[in-house]
Parts: structure tokens; C-alpha cells; sequence
């Protein structure tokens, strides 16, 4: 047992190096695929295969954003100042959103091409009380409230978050 034991704390100390070598590769360098990440990670004489890689995304939250020539890897950074998370949320509906609307629960928010993730995010680090969740696709958002009168609110709030100067 002391083997498996010692063999799943190597895995685990492994498994942060790899992910703090993937956060600092997405930090610095344009990653547009898993497989630009699984050859960055090589020549830091890291081996991993796709499938090890395309769960490190999901568990790590990066998100594929718009960027010239494309779309790349980024971080979801977690705001802890509520300004800032504001401020973000301002930002990505301003810059990327085309329009918002409420159908009972369910928001429909579209947004410009490839930017969806983006908007969710910034939707998701403002922790609405109102919102149980979202889901992104390429430019579309789904927002599920929590009730009738929290998507009535939720709305209300977005877009005057959206409309300020």
C-alpha cells in the first residue's frame, strides 16, 4: 500500500508542476490548441498526451478567447475585489455582447463570435445572487435564474451594467 500511496503524492506533485507550467505558458505565449500546449509542455521536458492536457483545461477553467489571427488559451482569473469583477463584466458586455434577453428562467445573450466564454466568465465572477449558472457556446450565453423575478432582476442589472458609460 505504502507504493501506491507514494506513487499517487508523485502523481499529484507532477499534476501542480504541469498545471503551473500550463498557466505561466498561457500567461506569456499565444497557445491556440492542445497540441501547441502538449509540444510547449515537451520542451520543458514535461510528456503529456492530449487527453492529460485537454483535463487540465477543464480543471484549471482556461477559456479559448478572440485574439488576432484566432482564438488562444486564457486564464479565468478569480476576482475577489467585487470593482474589479464589475469593471471586467462592463468591459466584456460592452466589447462583446449584441444583445440580452429574458424568456421565464432562461437568458439568451448574444455576443460576438468566439467571445461567448469570455462573457460568461465575466458573468460568473460578478456572482449574481439571481443567476444559478450559465453555459457558453461559441456566441451564445444561456443564463438560468434562480426564479421569475431574479431573471426579471438579473436582466435589469446586466443591462445597466451593459450601458454605462
Amino acid at each position: 500500500m505504502r507504493v501506491a500511496s507514494e506513487r499517487t503524492a508523485a502523481n499529484g506533485t507532477a499534476k501542480r508542476a504541469r498545471q503551473r507550467a500550463i498557466l505561466q505558458l498561457v500567461r506569456t505565449r499565444t497557445i491556440r490548441t492542445q497540441e501547441e500546449l502538449v509540444n510547449a509542455l515537451a520542451g520543458r521536458h514535461l510528456d503529456v498526451t492530449q487527453a492529460t492536457v485537454s483535463r487540465d483545461i477543464r480543471e484549471l477553467g482556461l477559456l479559448r478567447v478572440p485574439a488576432e489571427g484566432g482564438v488562444r488559451y486564457a486564464q479565468a482569473g478569480a476576482e475577489v475585489d467585487e470593482r474589479v469583477a464589475r469593471q471586467r463584466l462592463h468591459n466584456a458586455l460592452s466589447e462583446h455582447t449584441q444583445g440580452i434577453e429574458f424568456i421565464d428562467l432562461l437568458g439568451v445573450l448574444h455576443a460576438q463570435p468566439g467571445s461567448a466564454s469570455l462573457v460568461a466568465a465575466a458573468i460568473d465572477q460578478a456572482r449574481f445572487d439571481e443567476l444559478a449558472g450559465s453555459i457558453a457556446g461559441d456566441d451564445t450565453v444561456l443564463l438560468i435564474a434562480r426564479s421569475r423575478p431574479a431573471a426579471q432582476r438579473l436582466l435589469a442589472r446586466l443591462r445597466t451594467i451593459w450601458a454605462q458609460t
